[in-house]
């Protein structure tokens, strides 16, 4: 989503992450056995691999296929534990947990990601890509490969590459979203980012943030109106039970990334960290396409429990976030301008022409 929890606190520097780095050797030797000292057998591991979607979630279907194909292709040396729903606690803390080697892989969103690597709230821009498709495209391109060397360089964690997740879209209970002033006054669940707090309070909205674990709960209970979430989560975390309007608003693009502590992915040998990048482009690939029959089906879920679906114009609500939002997070970036500059000349060619 980033389907998560709250953004990793900032400030962490280049001093915090060789900390890290240095406990996650320590549990890089603990995760792997045999191979060394003598031992003929050959080298195994096991791996903690964290996620905080359901196991009826993309994010899990993918989660097994790259735990079965580690699997195939090492005869089994290569075990991945998956621990789904949060189970290890929610996207910060298990980017903690993956920065200290405690988790060896996990599924983070940019957006709680921004606590440690600023610049990544240039991919939270309100209406910053046409179509799911771009979105993608530009995050599988330059602009994707120089966030993850950035990642790579402040926190110790590796991006193995990025899953489709597409745009958060608002749900909630009071009606269906036509126009940016049906959102004025709504109450809605909003990751805890500064530029989607921004973005949606300038469209009217009271942006709350909350942990994910808490929002059907808070939605029962009429604490919140509604949040803002793809088809695929907002069914599978059931919420189209207690929220009866959803509305594709495609407000913010939401990049997923798969991580995985650096010092265990250098420990491995060669060929198994081939095996690795290989397994994960498969998997990546494998999440696209289930994604997208998910996606079909969530709708089709939906209507068959008496969700209001619409399909507002979004030209009405771009004025209310552009040019201020993109100039107050330029503001607030080091060279923000030009690095906005970058992504839309070099990364979103499609934007070129589309009203400020």
């Amino acid at each position: 989503m980033s389907s998560g929890s709250e953004p990793g606190r900032p400030g962490r520097g280049p001093s915090r992450a060789r900390a890290l780095i240095g406990l996650a050797i320590l549990a890089t030797l603990l995760a792997s056995c045999g191979g060394g000292n003598g031992d003929s057998r050959p080298a195994t591991w096991t791996v903690r691999f964290s996620h905080v979607l359901s196991t009826g979630s993309e994010f899990h279907l993918m989660a097994e296929r790259f735990r079965d194909l580690m699997d195939e292709r090492t005869g089994g040396r290569f075990r991945v534990v998956i621990y789904p729903s949060g189970q290890l606690g929610g996207e910060r803390v298990a980017f903690e947990q993956i920065q200290a080697g405690a988790v060896q892989v996990a599924i983070t969103g940019t957006p709680v990601l921004s606590g440690w690597v600023p610049e990544s709230q240039v991919f939270d821009l309100p209406f910053l890509f046409e179509t799911r498709d771009h979105g993608l495209r530009v995050m599988q391109g330059a602009i994707g490969d120089w966030w993850r060397d950035l990642l790579l360089e402040r926190t110790g964690v590796r991006s193995l590459g990025f899953l489709d997740y597409g745009f958060r879209h608002v749900y909630n209970r009071r009606g269906p979203v036509e126009t940016p002033a049906d959102l004025a006054g709504l109450k809605l669940r909003v990751l805890q980012n500064a530029t989607y707090l921004a973005a949606y309070s300038a469209l009217g909205v009271q942006a709350t943030p909350m942990n994910y674990g808490e929002v059907y709960s808070a939605l029962q209970q009429g604490v919140i109106d509604g949040g803002e979430a793809n088809a695929i989560g907002f069914v599978s975390s059931r919420l189209h039970e207690v929220a009866k309007f959803y509305s594709f608003t495609s407000i913010t693009y939401n990049p997923i990334t798969l991580l995985v502590n650096e010092p265990f992915y250098r420990s491995l040998p060669p060929d198994v960290r081939e095996l690795v990048d290989r397994s994960a482009a498969d998997a990546l690939a494998y999440q696209s396409e289930v994604a997208r029959r998910m996606e079909a089906d969530a709708i089709e879920e939906m209507r068959a429990n008496d969700v209001e679906i619409s399909r507002p114009d979004l030209a009405p609500f771009a004025p209310a976030v552009r040019p201020r939002i993109w100039d107050e997070l330029a503001a607030r970036l080091p060279d923000g301008e030009a690095l906005i500059a970058r992504l839309v000349a070099e990364g979103a060619p499609a934007l070129e022409g589309r009203s400020q």
